[in-house]
């Protein structure tokens, strides 16, 4: 009879971690690929969910970045611990930041240039009418993700924008950069 409940209990954790780790996806949510979003500006505007809160944390090489989840409107998502085997490129930055219109054309270019760069534009705290506008702008066909209340931005300890994060192929920090960067940084941290 013993061997019944830890079958049971078993299960019940199985079935627990078989689920979906962000509480904030929508019932139905379906985990797709990356290269899956849709194509275009924006490629899609989607929502970054923390998968989990916690202190603001001190990012250095070699660590685990938090993760998050990035949701589109009609329910797909990705993570970014999906993005693990490529490098990934996290810039933090807002409209109304003029190092950050600087550097986005280089951003946007790298991305273009290395076809294996997953490139995430998590913008910080502002209204989806001025991020799809500064989108239309620069023609982002990058990501763009929407940082609502500043919650990434939080718990990855950003303080000032433009802000990038590099992640190398196995997922952990490569290199932090705060302030803008321009293509010879870029191909530099890429190049290691």
């Amino acid at each position: 009879m013993k061997y019944v409940w830890w079958i049971a209990l078993l299960t019940l954790l199985l079935a627990a971690c078989g689920g979906e780790s962000n509480p904030g996806l929508p019932a139905g949510a379906q985990r797709v690929a990356l290269n899956t979003f849709p194509s275009g500006i924006g490629r899609g505007y989607p929502q970054g969910l923390l998968d989990e809160a916690g202190p603001p944390q001190l990012l250095r090489a070699g660590d685990t970045p938090p993760n998050f989840t990035l949701l589109l409107p009609d329910g797909r998502h990705t993570t970014l611990a999906d993005l693990k085997g490529r490098p990934v490129l996290i810039n933090f930055w807002a409209t109304w930041c003029p190092p950050c219109r600087a550097e986005m054309p280089e951003l946007l270019q790298a991305a273009r240039d290395y076809p294996d760069l997953a490139l995430l534009a998590v913008n910080v705290s502002e209204a989806p009418t001025a991020v799809s506008d500064f989108a239309e702008q620069f023609r982002m066909d990058a990501p763009v993700v929407i940082d609502p209340q500043g919650t990434i931005s939080d718990r990855y300890n950003i303080s000032g924008l433009p802000t990038s994060i590099f992640l190398g192929a196995d997922g952990t920090i490569v290199e932090v950069r705060p302030g803008a960067i321009d293509r010879t940084v870029i191909d530099a941290v890429l190049e290691q």
